[in-house]
């Protein structure tokens, strides 16, 4: 009995020594993530996965879009837990190119054999990752992160926001009881960053009403007129939706009769702040 009572008691030791080792791991882990990091981030040119399509960050940086890349694995659950609350497809639909087209969010997997089957929670995948988003995917492994971003891979979740003059910052996104994203990553905290970090009010409507910014005539075919300006020497440009600058000039009264029929982005720097409208040009 003496000994079988030694037995219990070295195995209840070595249970508890392994519990307190794996909660150590654990809040290790958490601090690692939780560690914010700033700087400016480099350019990057990369291929979507499933659709192919060519993404260069800085053609949206220099476009006055803001950028958020979600770093994740497939295999992790609290970046799932994260992606399962939707804040940035709802960030993406109010201030993406079917928004307001000041923001681009892109979902990084930092898994090297990651594909259509394990993102779609099959064949090794816990998880479905590609239904119910409307941003892109990429697919980034963990051996090509430093030749690409420039840095070693930050572990995941790790969300990086990052300003058209290419500055970022890069924490983690859930609060330390895993409940609920920390306030700064809520759809409320991410557009208050857009606003206060980045000077892009676009679609704060009583921010626009304030500064009394008119474009008209909405739509227009041969001159855009630009009122309530604080500086005359304000810059103007003008982008189609596929990002592409077509016109940059602080005339108030612009001459759009050359652009073909669609819809535009008029981006002010009002030097306060800078307001994205969007108007259509028909003829």
């Amino acid at each position: 009995m003496k000994i079988n009572l030694q037995q219990r008691n070295f195995r209840s030791l070595n249970l508890l020594i392994l519990t307190i080792f794996m909660l150590i791991s654990l809040n290790s882990n958490s601090q690692s993530n939780t560690k914010m990091e700033t700087g400016t981030f480099n350019d990057f040119t990369l291929t979507a996965f499933g659709s192919g399509d060519t993404i260069n960050l800085y053609s949206y940086l220099d476009s006055y879009k803001v950028v958020i890349l979600d770093f994740f694995e497939y295999e992790c659950g609290p970046c799932y837990q994260y992606h399962q609350l939707h804040v940035l497809n709802n960030f993406y639909n109010i201030h993406g190119p079917n928004g307001d087209n000041t923001a681009m969010v892109i979902q990084m997997c930092t898994f090297s054999d990651a594909d259509s089957s394990k993102l779609t929670g099959n064949n090794g995948g816990n998880w479905d990752w590609l239904a119910g988003i409307d941003y892109p995917t990429i697919v980034i492994p963990d051996d090509e992160f430093y030749n690409v971003f420039g840095m070693h891979n930050w572990g995941t979740p790790a969300i990086v926001k990052i300003c058209p003059d290419k500055i970022f910052t890069r924490t983690y996104p859930m609060n330390s009881s895993m409940t609920a994203p920390s306030p700064e990553y809520t759809l409320d905290g991410l557009t208050s960053w857009m606003n206060s970090s980045c000077g892009i009010y676009a679609g704060v409507q009583d921010l626009e009403e304030q500064l009394s910014i008119n474009c008209y005539p909405n739509p227009a075919s041969t001159i855009l007129h630009i009122d309530g300006l604080i500086n005359s020497k304000s810059e103007i440009r003008i982008f189609n939706i596929l990002g592409e600058e077509l016109i940059r000039t602080s005339n108030q009264n612009i001459d759009v009769s050359e652009l073909p029929e669609g819809i535009y982005s008029v981006i002010i720097d009002n030097h306060n702040a800078i307001i994205n409208k969007k108007i259509l040009i028909a003829h």
